[in-house]
């Protein structure tokens, strides 16, 4: 390989040819010459058009002012030195350009610097980074970046301010997304955005939409519960003007609210986040439209209370979740029974018997209803088959109450007759019981799994609090034998006289339920002189407290044999 001129012409075309901006200084770091390809970076600026500047004139900021003259001391002392690094230098096309530097000593020439742009990486690593902790439809921090900046918020300097943080969710969104169209869900969530920033435009406030209609807030300085909860309120009338969809369609929405108010010295972010999610929990079970403040005696129950439903699954695997026993009984002197029933029951080690209300309700918070549901169905087909094998005909029936969750699901005739068939059982000898709210529940098909299931023979028995409710087995054609009556309408014939809207109500009741040959029942039978006034307003079946119940299926066995036959 030959190459042609001297050694200084060969490094002149390589000058003037390289891609990267250069330029070559005296030992002073006074600029020499400059190759068009610096010419272009700097172009339209002061020193684009001249030579005889100082490196240090290209710095925009005090630390690659510093860097540079820092680079030009060492180079002098040390001829044989590479120096690299990161500066902001001027552009024509923003206040500052960065570029990466690198810097060497020539012989006898002076120095060399090379800068190679990185604007555009930069720019492009800056968008990455936006989109990375933004959210891409309201253009506000994500839950990410809420989370980082309420933890430097807290970091920063006290100074006496208080610090609050708002947790929202917006009401029935999933009403609008699923009915109206995501369009139209969109447009609602961009300007519950529009109106946290206007609501909220302080200049120490941060706004950010966490999840799919979750918001959230963080203030910070000379702020109260008082005025927090102002905006607050101001906020949740703003939301209710209506966003238009084509001109035709007007949405207003409501928010549910979560707050916390705290003094910012010795404040915790992850704390202050969880308690306004707390608060914002609380505020949804209130109904919509509701702001909550944060109590910490409030707090310290909901953590005992999620506690405690967390360990339901460990109860139900060392067996202190089962059933007690109480027999319901055919009116007047009770000497058979129409079934027993298994009423579910958590024996726990330390807070004693937790009743069927309370023990569904802490499922719901964790999801357990189905697989609770799914285990004492087990548990109730295994009694029934027990007493079957035992007792033949004369094995009481075993009534189970389905949760809401359980008597919706698609896969409920699937369930039962799996257990009945695993067990081998007579489904004669299994009664279920349902109430209005879960035949009603659009999200299950309760009305056909209950005829198919009867068609297997299994008795089904439901709940009412009134005639509407009655009316509904004649709406459903639903084949129910027997109902059992519930609510106000028995507790008031439970003490002295029993008022006169009660007994006819009743009454009426009775005699709707023989027109469609069903049987009437009452729970909640408290004495022996309540459930004689029952029976003379044409009630034939009783459970309730007056009525043993019993610890075990060993001890409710003593019903066998005492079983009511319609017929």
């Amino acid at each position: 390989m030959t190459t042609s001129g001297s050694a200084p012409q060969r490094f002149d075309a390589f000058f003037r040819a390289c891609p990267a901006a250069a330029v070559i200084t005296d030992p002073d770091g006074v600029v020499r010459a400059a190759n068009p390809a610096f010419t272009d970076l700097v172009e339209k600026t002061e020193i684009g058009a001249r030579v005889g500047f100082g490196i240090g004139e290209m710095a925009t900021t005090g630390a690659t002012g510093a860097f540079l003259a820092d680079t030009v001391n060492k180079l002098r002392q040390n001829a044989d030195l590479v120096v690299r690094g990161e500066a902001e230098i001027v552009s024509a096309e923003a206040p500052s350009r960065y570029v990466r530097v690198s810097a060497t000593a020539l012989p006898e020439e002076g120095l060399l610097f090379l800068f190679e742009d990185e604007q555009e990486l930069r720019q492009l690593q800056e968008t990455f980074r936006h989109q990375t902790l933004h959210d891409s439809l309201t253009g506000l921090p994500n839950d990410a970046y809420f989370r980082s900046k309420l933890e430097s918020m807290v970091g920063g300097p006290a100074d006496g301010d208080r610090i609050a943080v708002l947790f929202l969710d917006v009401d029935g969104f999933g009403v609008i997304n699923d009915g109206l169209g995501p369009d139209l869900a969109n447009r609602v969530l961009y300007a519950t955005a529009a109106t946290l920033r206007e609501v909220f435009a302080h200049e120490n406030a941060f706004i950010a939409r966490l999840f799919r209609d979750e918001f959230a807030v963080a203030l910070k300085g000379d702020i109260t519960q008082q005025s927090v909860v102002a905006l607050v309120e101001e906020m949740i009338d703003r939301l209710a003007q209506p966003v238009y969809h084509d001109s035709r369609v007007g949405v207003g929405v409501s928010a549910s609210v979560g707050v916390v108010v705290a003094d910012c010295a010795g404040a915790d972010h992850s704390a202050l986040a969880r308690s306004a999610e707390v608060a914002l929990h609380r505020a949804k079970e209130l109904g919509k439209s509701q702001w909550v403040l944060f109590d910490p005696e409030t707090d310290r129950t909901a953590r005992d209370r999620y506690f405690l439903a967390a360990s339901l699954a460990g109860a139900i695997e060392v067996g202190e979740v089962g059933f007690v026993y109480q027999p319901q009984v055919v009116l007047p002197d009770a000497p058979v029974i129409t079934s027993l029933k298994a009423s579910l029951c958590w024996r726990h080690p330390s807070l004693g018997p937790l009743g069927a209300d309370e023990v569904y309700a802490l499922a719901e918070l964790t999801g357990m209803t189905m697989p609770l549901g799914r285990h004492l169905l087990a548990e109730a087909v295994e009694t029934a088959a027990d007493w079957w094998a035992r007792f033949a005909d004369a094995a009481p029936v075993v009534c189970l109450n389905l949760p809401q969750r359980m008597a919706i699901d698609p896969d409920l005739v699937r369930i039962v007759r799996t257990e009945l068939d695993r067990r081998g059982v007579d489904a004669r000898r299994l009664m279920l019981c349902t109430n209005s709210a879960s035949l009603l529940d659009k999200r299950g098909d309760l009305q056909e799994s209950i005829g198919v299931l009867a068609r297997l023979g299994i008795v089904f028995v439901m709940d009412v609090a009134g005639l509407p409710d009655l009316e509904l087995v004649a709406a459903l054609e639903l084949p129910v034998p027997g109902v059992m009556l519930v609510g106000p309408v028995v507790a008031v014939t439970a003490t002295g006289e029993a008022p006169e809207w009660a007994r006819r109500q009743i009454s009426h009741l009775v005699e709707r339920a023989g027109q469609l040959g069903v049987v009437v029942g009452a729970h909640g039978v408290a004495s022996q002189a309540q459930a004689e006034l029952l029976h003379s307003l044409g009630v034939l079946v009783a459970a309730g407290p007056y009525l043993p119940q019993y610890e075990s299926r060993d001890e409710a066995e003593v019903w066998a044999g005492r079983v009511w036959s319609a017929g």
